[in-house]
This record gives structure tokens, sequence and C-alpha cells, in this order.
């Protein structure tokens, strides 16, 4: 790919996200003149450091950059470890309510994930699943009650449907959540699974939602 279609792609990227080429050198950390070296090719190959910098800047993964910038050259596919399809690979950018968000007892919310696929397949007829480990209630002397039957996070749906993704698109999946009523710590696991329900990637922890309960 020659160079100027990789400074095509950060252009439309940070139109995309209402930001100027300054502001992007600013949140990159590094000078507009080195800016559009870059994107020029009058600096030749950039460093990786640099790449990471725009790629966060941009809200996306490292990896699309680093495929943009060398796909002149004759570079071997790749797939995650552990993925069920060759060449298969998704790559988390950013989410709302990071770890240990403090939430009430109660609480419905909103958990959004924005993740990127970094490999090589189209996703389609994919879905984001719930994993999450049902909790069985135990045996109480007789008197006193049962613990609640449920000691997890409640998601208002098992599964949601993931939009069709091309190979460098990335894709925002929104679960809405409600906490439970006592004070805890409690997390949420979920995973993509292909058209026959089976795991994307198995080997890998996946997406999650870990949030702290707290009373009034």
């Amino acid at each position: 790919m020659p160079q100027f279609k990789f400074a095509d792609y950060v252009r439309k990227r940070a139109e995309a996200l209402d930001m100027s080429m300054s502001e992007l050198a600013r949140q990159s950390g590094i000078s507009r003149q080195a800016l559009y070296g870059v994107l020029d090719g009058s600096t030749g190959q950039a460093k990786i450091s640099t790449l990471i910098s725009l790629a966060r800047a941009l809200q996306v993964h490292p990896v699309v950059l680093f495929r943009h910038m060398l796909h002149q050259f004759e570079l071997p596919k790749f797939s995650t470890t552990g993925a069920k399809y060759q060449f298969d690979a998704s790559g988390f950018v950013t989410e709302t309510m990071p770890d240990n968000t403090t939430v009430l007892i109660g609480q419905s919310f909103c958990k959004t994930w924005e993740i990127q696929n970094i490999g090589h397949r189209v996703w389609q007829n994919r879905q984001l699943v719930c994993v999450d480990e049902p909790i069985e209630s135990i045996a109480i002397t007789q008197g006193i009650a049962l613990p609640m039957a449920c000691r997890q996070l409640i998601p208002d749906q098992k599964c949601i449907d993931i939009p069709e993704t091309l190979p460098g698109d990335t894709v925002l999946l929104s679960v809405q959540f409600t906490a439970p009523n006592y004070p805890c710590s409690v997390i949420s696991y979920w995973k993509m699974t292909d058209e026959t329900g089976d795991i994307c990637f198995p080997e890998t922890e996946g997406l999650s939602c870990l949030v702290r309960v707290v009373s009034l």
C-alpha cells in the first residue's frame, strides 16, 4: 500500500474524531513536523513508539496502524493463539465504566466495550455472550432465609448481536446491567461466539465488567 494510503487512513480517522492534525500531534506527544513527516513518508519508517502513540490518540489498536504502514511489504498473515478460525483476531480498544467503577445497590447501568477486528476475517453472524457460571444456593438451617438466588450482575440480555465487522473496523458493544442489592465487588464475563454458538477465542479471557457495589 502506498504511503499516502496510510496518511489517508490517519486523516480520515482523525476527522471522524473531530480532531485536527495539530490536536492529533499534541495528543500523540510528537511535533506537527514529525507527524507530517510520518504521513508523507519523508522521515522513512516511523518508530514503533510513534505509531503506538498515534494509535492511542486515534483510539484504534496499534496493529491496524502497523498494517497500514507496512502493507507495502509482503507480511505473513497472523492469527490469535487459540482462535477457532485461522487469521481471526480481536483487539480491545476502550470501554466505559472501567474496572472498579462504583455503582449503587440495585442500580441499572450500561457498559460499553469498543473492540476492533484486527484479523483477516469478516465477523458475520456473531454474538457477544455472557459466560458467567451460575451460583447455586446451599442448604441453610431451618428458619434462616436462603441466600439470594442471584449474587451476580444481572444483564438485561444474556447475549447481544455483533454487527458485521470488516477487518480493521471497530464496533461498540453495549450491555445493560442491574447491580446486586447488597454491597460487594462483582464481575461478569463475556465472549464472542459464531453462528453455531462456538466461542471464537476460547483461550482468551474475553470482555468483562467489574464494579464495586455500595449502599448510601
